[in-house]
């Protein structure tokens, strides 16, 4: 079996949210399937299903895509502003970034100057 989830790498709870939505909607996926199945009485084993299948749908499609796109976009810029390791790695990425980054984040600033080859070294 595959498992999908978004990685949000300036967001390591946006990340974990997705990973737990994900493993959620299949689990519900499964739980829908094994209800439609093996309930004796089709029609709580169909509501049942039908329950869970719309609980993996809003698991998998609104929490584990639309909601941690929301709540990455919101903890990334907050943590690019307060951690510096963070900060680090969007510079990184994005070196022309790194002025607004550094007066954004002063411990960024102390810690990180840009290096020779454009890319952000640590101070000595």
């Amino acid at each position: 079996m595959v498992f999908y989830y978004r990685n949000y790498p300036y967001s390591t709870k946006a990340t974990l949210i997705s990973v737990v939505a994900n493993i959620g909607g299949y689990l519900a996926g499964i739980g829908a399937v094994v209800a439609f199945s093996m309930i004796e009485n089709k029609a709580v084993g169909v509501t049942v299903a039908v329950i869970l299948a719309a609980l993996a749908l809003f698991l998998f499609i609104y929490v584990g895509r639309k909601l941690t796109d929301q709540l990455s976009e919101k903890w990334s810029e907050e943590n690019i502003r307060t951690k510096a390791n963070v900060a680090f790695q969007y510079v990184f990425a994005n070196p022309d970034e790194y002025d607004r980054i550094a007066s954004i984040n002063p411990d960024f600033a102390q810690k990180y100057e840009m290096g020779e080859k454009g890319r952000p070294v640590r101070r000595k």
